[in-house]
């Protein structure tokens, strides 16, 4: 059977542990297109099978908007069945959490192949999932052919310089792209310096670029008055 989520627009199950057979069958409560708007399933112990089955209800449903998988041991392999559900044919969601999952670098390569065809997805969170430089090429580089992606969160990932200089590459074809958090990923001031550059050419208004630069509560601000607005927040 599956969950009855009928007339709930919240099902929020944080560290309710339900697991691979918990997440597969609300799944298939979410392919019947529920009304629901927001499901979290932070901490919950669901790994690839589980993933793989809420990817494949992601093409059936067109309601939800939030999608928070956040901790849980999905690895490589779950964060690439998601990201298989993902791809073209996806209709929701339009903010999806994967902080914490483990996807490393092949995990941020299959998100990376989803988004080139992806319509729907507007933020990304992966935040510490192990991605280097690698895995950061190969989001910067699908972003050149996405389209919706406004937020892309990235902070405390070792993608280092390698993975600075592939975004600061593409910020002069960047499309929607307004948020790119990278505090804490290894970026030297070589790194900084290639990112300014980059932002400097970017035609995004406002394009925000979060690094850590010893300014404190400043952070968002930098790109912002590097870009000649006086209205940063």
């Amino acid at each position: 059977g599956s969950y009855v989520v009928d007339g709930c627009e919240e099902l929020r199950l944080f560290g309710e542990s339900i697991g691979d057979e918990g997440a597969t069958r609300l799944a298939a409560a979410l392919g019947s297109n529920p009304p629901l708007l927001l499901v979290d399933l932070w901490h919950n112990g669901i790994g690839p099978a589980g993933a793989r089955a809420l990817g494949a209800a992601l093409a059936k449903n067109n309601k939800l908007q939030r999608l928070y998988l956040n901790e849980n041991p999905l690895g490589a392999e779950g964060v690439r069945a998601l990201a298989e559900g993902l791809g073209a044919d996806a209709l929701s969601p339009h903010h999806l959490w994967l902080s914490r999952t483990g996807a490393g670098d092949d995990g941020a390569i299959g998100i990376a192949e989803a988004l080139k065809k992806n319509r729907v997805l507007e933020a990304l969170d992966l935040w510490e999932c192990g991605i280097s430089a690698a895995g950061a090429r190969a989001l910067a580089t699908a972003l050149r052919y996405n389209t919706v992606l406004r937020t892309l969160e990235l902070r405390g990932n070792p993608m280092g310089d390698g993975g600075a200089q592939a975004f600061a590459e593409l910020m002069p074809e960047n499309k929607p792209l307004a948020t790119l958090d990278l505090i804490n990923t290894g970026v030297s001031d070589a790194g900084r310096a290639a990112l300014r550059a980059g932002l400097a050419k970017s035609h995004a208004n406002p394009y925000i670029v979060i690094f850590e630069d010893n300014i404190g509560p400043h952070q968002q601000r930098t790109s912002w008055e590097e870009k000649g607005l006086a209205d940063a927040p």
